[in-house]
């Protein structure tokens, strides 16, 4: 998983996560990961430990009992792309996260609620009413800890509608305290002042807002007379104090040709960010055609090519190039490195997929995370495509093994 725009400058931070068949170099703020072998694992915690090229091949060389000279060093970071990093000191101290044993995550979406003040006609958690025995707040405490103690870095608060839940002021100021970065899902309605205040002040919020047309068409689907209009003017709000906001658009065959609108009143309203994606047949848009037509997959992609050309100086503004029409990108690794915890506690691969791998307050994490249930999780999978697509190595290669 991939956070969508980095807001403010920041020096990077690193630290490495163990899996049952590797380990992975991560950037915390902006959640870019590269495959490491054990070696290189080893390596680069003595580089953070020792800050010295020359020091760490002297280490190495003792710890091995064989030569190993600065250069055949230099020649084993050249391997890797963060090499000039690596060499000047930038990975700081290391914190080992992640198990050998069992695929723990390092983001993690939690759905708050399936409560929503809206009943979207193509909501892929077919939200409004609460789920029976939904989490209380003491339990979203007790879980934010499990997962900051494990490694996670990453987290989105999403619903239904996020600030509905109860206690939800406590959960987003614990998960900011706890999580370098924190999305916060919305659909941008009714937002109190004292809330937007509350995220301006904490600081590492990103609020995503959705709108899925122009006004007529957005109010349509959503099923609110001036959705469009409010969700809008709050996302100016929320700029207005400093939150970065990411505008995302479900683009079907009805909201379609709004793509170029939607961006330009994004770019006026102050966001950070737009993006776009199809909508999946999944929750409530499984009885509906909500696919694109190969000719409308390309339309969408020639505005955002010439909206990237016009306003990409203003706000970040992802085209679809190669990544297909599926839902998919690089980075979406469900189960492996994402979990989706659901308003009662069950743990799925992903928002759209159903099948659990357990319970987040019945089981431990490793009991979760364990090949076994993740393999099951794979083959039973009914409407998540990418976790059939993640590619593992075909070998183990541990670290200190």
């Amino acid at each position: 998983m991939v956070n969508d725009v980095a807001s403010v400058s920041y020096e990077p931070s690193y630290f490495l996560h163990l899996q049952p068949d590797g380990a992975m170099l991560v950037e915390r703020n902006s959640m870019y990961y590269f495959r490491l072998s054990g070696t290189a694992v080893q390596l680069a915690l003595l580089l953070a430990k020792t800050k010295s090229v020359e020091k760490t091949a002297k280490v190495w060389s003792n710890i091995n009992g064989i030569p190993f000279s600065t250069e055949q060093l230099i020649h084993e970071l050249n391997q890797h792309p963060l090499t000039e990093s690596w060499m000047q000191g930038a990975l700081g101290k290391l914190r080992l996260t992640g198990s050998t044993k069992s695929y723990l995550p390092i983001s993690c979406t939690l759905q708050l609620t399936n409560g929503c003040n809206l009943f979207c006609s193509f909501c892929y958690a077919s939200s409004g009413k609460p789920l029976e025995q939904e989490l209380a707040v003491e339990d979203w405490m007790e879980i934010l800890q499990k997962l900051s103690a494990s490694g996670v870095s990453d987290i989105t608060l999403t619903g239904g509608e996020a600030r509905l839940a109860k206690g939800f002021k406590r959960i987003v100021t614990t998960a900011s305290i706890l999580f370098t970065n924190v999305h916060l899902f919305s659909n941008g309605l009714y937002w109190k002042d004292d809330e937007i205040e509350l995220i301006s002040a904490l600081g590492n919020i990103f609020v995503q807002v959705s709108v899925d047309g122009s006004a007529h068409i957005h109010d349509k689907l959503r099923g609110k007379k001036g959705a469009y209009i409010e969700s809008m003017r709050n996302i100016k709000r929320l700029a207005e104090r400093g939150i970065p906001c990411l505008i995302a658009m479900t683009v079907n065959p009805q909201n379609y040709e709004d793509i170029r609108a939607v961006i330009q009143d994004a770019v006026h309203a102050g966001a950070a960010a737009f993006r776009a994606g199809v909508t999946l047949p999944v929750g409530r848009a499984d009885n509906h055609y909500f696919e694109l037509s190969n000719e409308q997959y390309l339309y969408v992609d020639g505005r955002l090519k010439e909206a990237v050309s016009e306003w990409g100086d203003r706000m970040l503004i992802t085209d679809w190039g190669d990544e297909g029409n599926e839902g998919c990108n690089d980075f979406c690794t469900p189960g492996y490195l994402a979990w989706y915890i659901r308003a009662d506690g069950e743990v799925t691969p992903c928002q759209i997929e159903g099948t659990s791998m357990g319970h987040i307050l019945k089981d431990s994490l490793d009991d979760i995370g364990t090949p076994e249930r993740l393999l099951h999780a794979r083959r039973n999978a009914t409407s998540c495509k990418c976790i059939g697509k993640v590619e593992l190595p075909k070998e183990a290669d541990l670290p200190f093994v």
